[in-house]
């Protein structure tokens, strides 16, 4: 199982940057110390303080204190025709950071998208030979580094690969991808969503065709948490999560860039940015 991409202290921090509230105007407008904010933006849990910053943060107060203390863990998630593959890209401070990449494929005809490439690509061709896949496309969700690390490995390996990436990222010779976009790979219908904030031009891709929906969001929402975003595209990133994201069908598995995969049902009822407050 991926642990939780953040913890609560990630997420303080998260939306304090995203609102541009420093540690003094925080403690001013929650009625805390200075100090006991620092605390908690260290990751020293305290209940009550927790709760005093929540409100200012416009965060969840219960769905905070509930990931805090860790209430509620997802539980493994399965579909036919879906692979998550986790690699590891350590960064200094942050030694275990992993990202994902998934691959997808029509149970009818083998046919298989990948989305992004993570770090390496061992598991992936692995994958392919064990499912005796047909890889057709690859779609980058956005071009920060951990998630095209192994870009070059990949083409290399897969020369005649069709890739895509963001109209507002464009990469290398890859194709563009606009929101509303559609595609097909075998019987999957796979619909590009655009989610910015966290990078410019951030897409989601909409999968349909197995068992379940999937989305794969990238960076712009984790289990429990969301993508850095600054100040200036804050709202329209998390309107624009709203909208593309969490407005799917509940039982949509959402498979983000970094930690484990959830659900649409899951985020809407323990998402401290995203639980109705």
């Amino acid at each position: 199982m991926i642990a939780l991409e953040d913890n609560f202290e990630d997420v303080l921090m998260k939306a304090a940057t995203g609102l541009g509230l420093g540690k003094v105007v925080l403690a001013e407008r929650s009625g805390l110390s200075v100090p006991v904010v620092d605390a908690l933006l260290q990751g020293e849990l305290d209940e009550s303080a927790l709760r005093a910053v929540a409100p200012v943060l416009r965060l969840s107060e219960e769905a905070l204190v509930a990931m805090a203390f860790g209430h509620w863990q997802p539980e493994p998630l399965a579909v036919d025709g879906l692979a998550c593959l986790n690699s590891p890209f350590p960064v200094p401070g942050y030694a275990e950071m992993t990202v994902n990449s998934y691959l997808v494929w029509s149970p009818d005809t083998g046919e298989a998208v990948v989305f992004d490439t993570g770090t390496n690509i061992d598991a992936l061709l692995q994958e392919i030979e064990a499912q005796d896949l047909d890889l057709r496309s690859l779609f980058l969700t956005h071009t920060h580094r951990d998630h095209l690390a192994a870009y070059d490995a990949l083409l290399d390996n897969q020369p005649e690969l069709r890739c895509m990436a963001p109209e507002e990222e464009p990469f290398r010779t890859a194709g563009r991808v606009a929101h509303g976009d559609v595609f097909l790979c075998g019987s999957l219908q796979i619909e590009a969503r655009a989610t910015p904030g966290h990078s410019p031009g951030g897409t989601s891709f909409v999968v349909r065709g197995l068992e379940r929906p999937l989305a794969i969001v990238g960076d712009a929402l984790f289990c429990l948490s969301q993508g850095g975003v600054g100040q200036t595209h804050y709202e329209s990133a998390m309107d624009a999560n709203r909208r593309e994201i969490l407005s799917l069908p509940e039982e949509t598995i959402l498979c983000p860039g970094h930690g484990p995969l959830t659900t649409v049902k899951s985020e809407r009822l323990r998402n401290p940015f995203y639980v109705q407050k």
